[in-house]
């Protein structure tokens, strides 16, 4: 979780690592007090949007079969170029069976296409408050359900399908320590998995209590420290993967209880920050974001045999991972990083192994900064050239990563075609994304803390986001707010605000000293 960079480690076997009772304390205990410190020395997290000066590259990317798949089915290919489109025309189009061929009435590209032009736009309503800082926001699939969690040891289940968002339930979750990471959904909809920092995966059912909880311990590793980052129900429901440190990948079987471990480097002490399915029809290919910035996909099963390695590696983050989320087509996966930037990337081109030497020096080449609480490098946001060895198809830079492991998303599939990409992000504000231009679509401001998970409903154009401010926001459309140019920076100093006319005129007339 924490940066890895520039660690070296000069063992293979974990029983060279000293031990809790050897230290003298508990080592994530005190890792994770550290994180929860609030610095008395200057803040170097600016409320500002990061300054990017470069443009999208978009030549790699208008050539794949994503780019070309977005656009029909958004809408962009049969809505004509030529003139402005007017929504009242259209629906006099339909009502004289002239909208769509073959049909009295919008196709399924034509009703996304408009879906597209109110997308959320601003916060319209505080949800909920809180007690302490929210970790997850997340819808079921139907989007029927919400689930919140957050570091006050509480699960909080509430009604999403008409968008009253009144509380169904709420849960008290066990061995929480410092707070609830991570959770998900299983495919019925009727159970959900938590994680925390501790050495379990927990399942509980939607109705139920905490008396109704069940565990799944990781037993037989070599040491007692153990966090589990990112957590995901396989499509058929019967297996948990999870993302862990000491470069550990833990699949659980719920029906067996049984624990299997995969290992993602050779030498333990790069941590796994995210894991996902490739597709969610399938429940064996898996992608591994690690805190080295590589993307490993592997076999589950092929990937328990002996001497058994990735299926393939992809290159081109200068940091960790932070987050993964695959577009369930089977080929097109995204990244968010700790390097600024979120990465799409094709299954079908992975990266070359000779380029990962060249690739990691480069990245020790950058200044050491922990993202938790320093500065971001300024090479980050407009940096000279690609990493060596990049295969990636299509980057986005304009979001601040930083504090905590920031989660981004492709936006839902049968509303928008998939045509964004949203974001939270350590400035407050929720960062929407063109795919198909690579710029900042919406910046939707309302929480003052940085926003570490957010789910757009699956059917309803609105975004639910969760923040380190202790609030809960949903964010719509805002007719009022749409077409207003995006504000980049807003300062609370007065002194960085424009000089009125006669406070310009008084500095101009002062005498130097």
């Amino acid at each position: 979780m924490g940066n890895q960079l520039g660690l070296n480690i000069s063992s293979d076997d974990d029983d060279a690592y000293p031990s809790d009772s050897e230290l003298g304390f508990n080592v994530i205990n005190f890792t994770v007090n550290a994180m929860d410190m609030e610095l008395r020395s200057p803040c170097y997290h600016s409320n500002e949007l990061p300054v990017i000066r470069n443009t999208p590259n978009l030549e790699k990317f208008q050539g794949t079969d994503m780019y070309r798949e977005i656009r029909a089915s958004s809408g962009m290919v049969i809505t004509p170029t030529d003139k402005r489109w007017n929504l009242l025309r259209a629906l006099q189009q339909r009502e004289n069976g002239l909208a769509s061929p073959r049909s009295a009435s919008f196709s399924e590209n034509q009703k996304r296409y408009i879906s597209n032009l109110y997308i959320p736009n601003r916060m319209s309503q505080r949800l909920m408050s809180l007690d302490s800082k929210v970790f997850v926001t997340k819808f079921n699939r139907s989007g029927s359900k919400l689930l919140t969690a957050c570091q006050d040891g509480y699960v909080r289940i509430y009604d999403g399908a008409k968008g009253t968002y009144h509380l169904l339930n709420r849960i008290r979750a066990r061995d929480v320590e410092w707070s609830i990471i991570d959770a998900d959904f299983s495919p019925d909809g009727q159970h959900f998995a938590y994680s925390t920092w501790s050495r379990s995966f927990f399942i509980m059912p939607l109705n139920g209590s905490e008396d109704d909880c069940q565990w799944i311990d990781v037993n037989g590793l070599p040491n007692h420290r153990l966090a589990i980052y990112s957590l995901r129900y396989s499509p058929t429901g019967d297996k948990i993967i999870g993302a862990s440190n000491n470069a550990m990948v833990i699949v659980n079987d719920i029906r067996t209880r049984s624990t299997q471990i995969l290992r993602t480097h050779r030498v333990p002490g790069t941590d796994v920050n995210s894991v996902a399915f490739l597709h969610d029809k399938d429940p064996n290919v898996i992608i591994a974001g690690c805190d080295d910035g590589l993307l490993k996909v592997y076999d589950l099963r092929t990937s328990f045999r002996p001497l058994a390695k990735a299926v393939s590696c992809f290159i081109g983050h200068y940091d960790g991972v932070t987050y993964i989320d695959s577009r369930n087509d089977g080929y097109h996966v995204l990244s968010n990083s700790k390097d600024q930037s979120i990465k799409i990337w094709d299954m079908r081109q992975p990266g070359n192994v000779r380029h990962l030497s060249r690739a990691r020096q480069q990245q020790l080449d950058l200044t050491m900064w922990d993202y938790r609480w320093n500065r971001v490098p300024r090479e980050f946001y407009n940096p000279h050239r690609a990493l060596d060895g990049d295969t990636s198809i299509m980057t986005y830079r304009g979001h601040r990563v930083t504090k905590t492991l920031l989660r981004a998303k492709f936006s839902p599939l049968e509303q928008t075609g998939q045509r964004y990409i949203y974001t939270g992000c350590a400035t407050g504000r929720i960062i929407i994304y063109d795919v198909l231009t690579g710029k900042i679509k919406e910046a939707i401001e309302g929480h003052r803390n940085v926003i570490r998970d957010l789910d757009w409903h699956p059917e309803r154009s609105e975004i639910v986001s969760g923040s380190w401010d202790t609030h809960v926001n949903l964010n719509n459309f805002n007719r009022g707010t749409a077409n207003r140019p995006m504000k980049r920076a807003r300062s609370s100093d007065p002194d960085k605000r424009p000089l009125r006319r006669s406070r310009r005129l008084a500095n101009r007339n002062v005498t130097p000293d």
